[in-house]
């Protein structure tokens, strides 16, 4: 089940050329402000809104999403994950963990009292891996969707994560990303702001994703000995999708100097009962990707 109150977004694209020269750049946001939930602003009224303002992008490196296809019944994927780990720590910044409780048949899943008892499982990742061709098994991993994997697909075992993601943080970045976001907490909203901006011309649909992932829950996890760590802690948990399974279509065939900006209005899950979903544990991951082949342009993680 979703666990959001998913709100309509606002977009506006830009164009500047490239020879644009000012550090800052004017309000982008139109005055109109239909599509968001004001309810969710404590304020109440969007003319007292604090809108982002956006200096020029500066970032010149490729960025990597490494999407780690897991089950807490898997018992090869507590060594994938330690793999995944090391990378997200080699390059701080740079590399990007979102773990996905997914497979065909979901059978390393499964909730299965009286220890498996939480179901991390979503619609979003369940879709991923049904519809995205090839998908193998658990443990398996993308990286930034790229081609190349088992079989030449985008699906790669983890013995070959570590040598394609150094290998892949030379690329050349083909766009560049901002995030911004206010919170309240009396109404628990999220409001998140997008800046995609194209560095090259490009040709296909891309769209803007937004996870939500929870940093640490612990619960436990089947190991390759066959016996159980109780108190395992999961990392970087995908918890939804914000604005859905295959995110807000934000361009066609971009122009180099492209920009776009997408508005999201969310309410975050009662934290009353559940303390992994506190801010002090949750994270965005914001990625364009081209919807003909999957292949993940840029990503950024941003904080709560």
């Amino acid at each position: 089940m979703n666990l959001f109150k998913h709100i309509i977004s606002i977009s506006v694209i830009g164009i500047f050329l490239s020879f644009y020269s000012c550090d800052r750049i004017e309000q982008p946001i139109p005055i109109k402000v239909g599509g968001l939930d004001w309810d969710l602003f404590p304020a109440g009224d969007s003319a007292d809104y604090t809108w982002p303002t956006w200096t020029q992008n500066t970032n010149t490196l490729q960025n990597i999403l490494l999407e780690d296809y897991t089950g807490h019944t898997c018992t090869n994927c507590p060594a994938a994950a330690i793999i995944a780990k090391g990378l997200e720590d080699a390059n701080p910044g740079r590399v990007f963990i979102a773990s996905i409780h997914a497979s065909i048949g979901n059978s390393f899943q499964a909730v299965s009292p009286p220890e498996f008892t939480v179901d991390y499982t979503t619609e979003e990742g369940d879709k991923y891996a049904n519809e995205i061709p090839s998908f193998f098994g658990n443990p398996s991993g993308t990286i930034n969707r790229q081609g190349g994997g088992l079989g030449n697909t985008i699906w790669f075992l983890s013995s070959a994560w570590t040598n394609t993601i150094n290998s892949s943080l030379s690329n050349t970045p083909k766009a560049n990303l901002q995030v911004q976001t206010n919170y309240y907490a009396q109404t628990r909203g999220l409001f998140v702001h997008t800046e995609s901006e194209y560095l090259t011309t490009l040709t296909d649909e891309y769209a803007l994703v937004i996870y939500l992932v929870r940093k640490s829950v612990v619960s436990p996890q089947k190991l390759a000995n066959g016996s159980t760590e109780e108190e395992y802690h999961h990392h970087n948990v995908l918890s939804d999708v914000i604005n859905g399974t295959w995110g807000t279509t934000i361009s066609t065939a971009p122009t180099t100097g492209e920009k776009v900006y997408n508005d999201f209005a969310i309410q975050l899950p009662d934290n009353t009962n559940d303390t992994t979903y506190n801010t002090n544990n949750l994270s965005l991951i914001t990625y364009i990707y081209n919807k003909s082949n999957y292949e993940i342009l840029q990503a950024i993680e941003t904080k709560l």
